[in-house]
């Protein structure tokens, strides 16, 4: 079975919430060109490496990203699995960046 969940905050997109402070933490002020991108590239390879430990593929597409969880026998095993997932992103966030932004997701509705 495969359970999508929609992504209804910024995170895992071009407007996460923690670019700002990625670009402070992974990038230097003295060499100012592409800061943006080699800090957006870093973040995503740590979400990434996230997303790989507890199972989950993301696709973003025209601004929108979602979760998906395959394998699962219930709705309620792949909302456990995306709420480990999130606890632990939650996390990475407030230890790496100082910052306290929730993911919010909710299952999207099938067609």
């Amino acid at each position: 079975m495969e359970v999508e969940f929609r992504v209804d905050s910024d995170h895992l997109g071009w407007d996460d919430p923690a670019i700002e402070q990625a670009i402070q933490e992974y990038t230097s002020p003295f060499w100012p060109f592409g800061r943006r991108e080699r800090a957006q590239e870093q973040l995503e390879e740590k979400q990434r490496k996230l997303l790989e430990k507890h199972g989950i593929q993301d696709d973003s597409q025209l601004g929108v990203t979602v979760l998906k969880v395959n394998g699962v026998e219930t709705e309620e095993e792949a909302r456990d699995k995306v709420e480990s997932f999130k606890e632990d992103l939650d996390k990475f966030y407030l230890e790496e960046f100082g910052l306290d932004e929730e993911l919010e997701v909710s299952v999207r509705d099938r067609m």
